[in-house]
């Protein structure tokens, strides 16, 4: 069995928890401050305002308010809060358990503050609502009195203890200056045309991260199951890279796939996966760990606003994509969507392999580990510069960007900077006159010479200076 030494790196997430009005939501907004995550008009993107990446001070982390986590159920108040402590202890690195300081503690509060005391995470109760210093004493007593600590009493309306707050946490919490924005990356510059192949042989000899995403009940649990149950696949269990994540070690004619947080999908149980919220984390969990995204559709639902959310998500990281409408053979002859039109309606799309495929049945199961080879082989795709350039240049001459007020824009050269994903910089004496419509325009038509199949890769302008 081969090694698997890599261990990806991630933001840690910190939770906020607590009963419903003690804060939770203005704390969180207070944490983000002015880095709010931005709504873009494209189809299935969406930031939930529950989650976000904040960079306060000197640190970055993940923040999720576990009050934006909704169930379909009417669950009595408690039971609600247990469900975001479950999700909290399961997910998340650090936890804030907010009270209010006017209500005193709460009973209702005793079994999550006991669940997480016992969990082990680092873990810090804030005392909201604590505006006034000569009550602060007598507020924080009742708490003291029933083992609560450490205590921090903040005003998160006013933003007062926020700096205070996080300290129990400045050793989890890495200097944002040390964050890469993607560990598994590899930077080409500065190295020789051997010395860039011998380090993508070297990846590609590796076994291919897989991660099989997509809504609740798209049949992802089924799918697993059957590629784990194939008697001609060979699997074994392998330690996760997060937490409880486990990883699955699949043999398919002789060469090893890993796909990854196989455990995260066949479980059921803690927590409700009809919450959208939790399925953004873990999703995103999944692909911080994999090469290649396969996002299931359900075929009787066809390809909703969900599954574009999705989607999108593996598009901004970067990852390589396949789509698999899943429950084909539930779908009655006839009444099977054409498959062949999805990326005239959805161009942004038209650049992943899209199959049909039973998870119950097995049906067109080893076609995904066929597009895997070909999505794997173009996401450690090097296109040198020359070749880039024979394909750019001429058709910028043929359809040149907009004029500025200032004058042309013109691109001097484009080179391939970065594999896994893929970055390409056009340097421009106008990066700004590049607009995201022609970019758009220019990814399509080195498409039509390098497909880069189920890629999604970054044009970016730069100045002449950044070179």
């Amino acid at each position: 069995m081969p090694d698997f030494p890599r261990e990806a790196a991630s933001l840690p997430l910190v939770a906020i928890l607590g009963r419903p009005n003690v804060g939770k939501s203005t704390l969180f907004n207070r944490l983000l401050g002015e880095n709010r995550a931005i709504v873009e008009d494209q189809p299935g993107v969406t930031r939930d305002r529950h989650y976000a990446t904040v960079t306060r001070g000197p640190w970055t982390y993940r923040l999720v308010d576990t009050g934006g986590i909704l169930f379909g159920d009417d669950h009595p108040l408690g039971e609600a809060i247990r469900k975001q402590a479950l999700f909290a202890l399961e997910e998340a690195d650090a936890l804030i358990y907010v009270f209010d300081a006017r209500d005193g503690f709460n009973p209702m509060d005793k079994d999550v503050v006991d669940r997480i005391r016992s969990s082990g995470k680092p873990a810090v109760f804030a005392v909201n609502k604590s505006d006034a210093p000569t009550r602060e004493s007598i507020l924080l007593a009742d708490f003291y009195k029933y083992g609560v600590e450490p205590l921090r009493p903040i005003s998160a309306l006013h933003g007062l203890g926020m700096e205070e707050l996080l300290e129990p946490f400045a050793s989890l919490l890495p200097p944002s200056t040390d964050m890469e924005s993607d560990p598994d990356r590899m930077v080409l510059t500065g190295e020789s045309e051997e010395e860039i192949r011998e380090r993508i042989q070297k990846r590609l000899s590796e076994p291919a991260r897989i991660a099989v995403i997509g809504r609740p009940n798209t049949g992802k649990s089924t799918l697993i199951n059957h590629l784990l149950g194939e008697e001609r696949l060979v699997t074994s269990p392998l330690p996760g890279t997060t937490r409880d994540a486990i990883d699955t070690l699949v043999t398919w004619r002789d060469k090893p796939y890993r796909f990854v947080d196989t455990a995260g999908i066949r479980k059921r149980g803690k927590v409700a996966e009809a919450s959208e919220l939790y399925g953004i984390i873990r999703t995103e969990r999944a692909l911080l760990n994999a090469e290649i995204a396969v996002v299931l559709v359900s075929t009787p639902d066809g390809l909703t606003d969900g599954d574009l959310r999705i989607i999108r998500q593996v598009i901004d990281q970067r990852r390589g994509l396949i789509i698999a409408f899943n429950k084909w053979d539930a779908v009655a002859k006839g009444e099977t969507p054409d498959l062949a039109l999805l990326g005239d309606r959805y161009p942004f799309l038209s650049f992943a392999p899209v199959l049909n495929v039973s998870g119950l049945t097995g049906r067109n199961l080893s076609q995904i580990f066929r597009h895997i080879e070909t999505v794997r082989s173009w996401y450690y795709r090097r296109i040198g510069t020359s070749d880039l350039n024979r394909v750019i240049l001429p058709v910028m001459a043929q359809t040149p960007p907009p004029r500025l007020k200032t004058g042309a824009v013109r691109v001097y050269y484009a080179t391939q900077v970065q594999i896994a994903p893929t970055v390409i910089h056009l340097f421009s004496n106008r990066p700004d006159g590049l607009s995201p419509s022609y970019l758009q325009f220019l990814t399509r038509k080195i498409r039509e010479k390098f497909p880069f199949t189920g890629v999604p890769f970054l044009l970016k302008p730069r100045g002449k200076k950044e070179e």
